[in-house]
């Protein structure tokens, strides 16, 4: 009896699986770095071996496996089983890699991006239980998002709903971002560009301990942000609060739209702790016209890491 399932997320920095039994119990899990130099038919090649050597290390064979389930950080056709955009993993746009992967394991293979597939294992088994409508976002190097709908993953007319990281946020600040917009809300809030923008301050002649925790300007990042916060740094706290204040923004646009505020969160930005969190809550309360008669909730994604292995494991039917 196919009784097992796999999940596979594939992130720019690292290759995460795992091996779940029928109740979606975790039986062994693996982490490889990802090779972002190798091309599609070598990153499918590697997926396939590692797969398998998972499976027989368990003490079983394919004929156990249900299906694999596989996230990729890129836009992605879900009904078509192809990654269309990818900024991590260039090599991978335009792929078919539900029939590259599938192929070689020979089991169904269902494909996804990250935020669609952690959104569906908070939703299961994470701080989104027993809502049937909420809104997941990722808040880390990137911002990316995905949407559950009257409990149902909502993926849009081309697999792209949820991209909530590029929505225009503001004319007058932000970096030039890759998807073409300056002004979209990574291009202001992310963690990559928060810690450029405090590289910017300094080099404009901001002192700051941030460069002291970094070392150089070049080394500037969160972590550095992190450990100046902590110790009162103006600089970091304008950093933190610019990037919170526009993340509020945008929920509150989301909430404008969609009308839902159950907003889930997590990702490395949420490291900067409660004084990054709070003033991001503040300010969608602030600009929120319908808070205090429904007041949102914010909610810290409860799954951590394995919320991608978990979510493509919940992709197999």
């Amino acid at each position: 009896m196919r009784e097992y399932v796999i999940g596979i997320d594939v992130g720019g920095t690292n290759i995460k699986m795992g091996l779940f039994d029928g109740s979606m119990q975790l039986v062994s899990e693996l982490k490889y770095p990802t090779d972002k130099d190798g091309s599609p038919t070598e990153l499918m090649n590697y997926l396939a071996q590692q797969v398998q050597g998972m499976v027989e290390k368990a003490g079983l064979t394919m004929k156990d496996v249900r299906g694999v389930g596989a996230a990729f950080p890129a836009y992605v056709d879900f009904k078509r089983g192809m990654t269309l955009e990818s900024a991590n993993l260039v090599a991978l746009n335009d792929q078919p890699v539900r029939e590259m992967l599938g192929s070689r394991l020979d089991v169904p293979v269902f494909v996804d991006n990250d935020a669609n597939v952690a959104a569906l294992a908070e939703h299961r088994y994470g701080a989104g239980r027993g809502y049937d409508n909420l809104i997941y976002a990722t808040l880390a190097t990137g911002i990316g998002g995905a949407l559950i709908l009257n409990g149902q993953l909502f993926r849009g007319m081309h697999g792209m709903a949820g991209e909530i990281g590029h929505t225009f946020i503001s004319d007058s600040i932000g970096y030039p971002c890759s998807c073409g917009v300056t002004g979209c809300v990574h291009s202001i809030s992310s963690g990559f560009y928060m810690a450029r923008y405090a590289m910017d301050r300094i080099k404009e002649g901001e002192e700051s301990r941030i460069l002291d925790y970094a070392g150089t300007l070049s080394n500037i990042d969160l972590l550095a942000v992190g450990r100046a916060l902590q110790m009162n740094d103006p600089l970091a706290l304008e950093v933190v609060n610019r990037g919170a204040e526009y993340l509020g923004r945008m929920f509150h646009n989301l909430n404008q739209i969609f009308d839902i505020n159950i907003f889930i969160y997590g990702g490395g930005i949420t490291n900067l702790g409660h004084r990054f969190t709070d003033r991001m809550i503040a300010s969608y309360r602030h600009h929120s016209l319908v808070d205090q008669k429904y007041p949102a909730k914010f909610l810290a994604a409860e799954l951590g890491e394995r919320a991608g292995i978990i979510g493509a494991g919940l992709l197999v039917q």
